[in-house]
């Protein structure tokens, strides 16, 4: 139990609001360009999975600081 308490620590010393907005901008940059670069390519299937990654990112970093910030 106390390893977890201390990596919970960890994360909450790692994470701030500067990484959550890069974690954002990550995620759209994957959902967007990635996304449409795989399609112009013809690679469709490669194309839907980044644009899945990308919307875990933006949805996933937010919601990763706010449950930091809630323990």
């Amino acid at each position: 139990m106390d390893l977890i308490k201390s990596v919970i620590n960890e994360f909450k010393e790692i994470c701030s609001l500067y990484m959550v907005f890069l974690i954002v901008f990550i995620g759209l940059f994957t959902y967007f360009v990635d996304g449409m670069h795989l399609r112009a390519k013809g690679n469709m299937k490669e194309s839907n999975l980044a644009k899945i990654i990308g919307i875990i990112y933006i949805i996933g970093g937010p919601l990763f600081y706010s449950l930091l910030k809630i323990l």
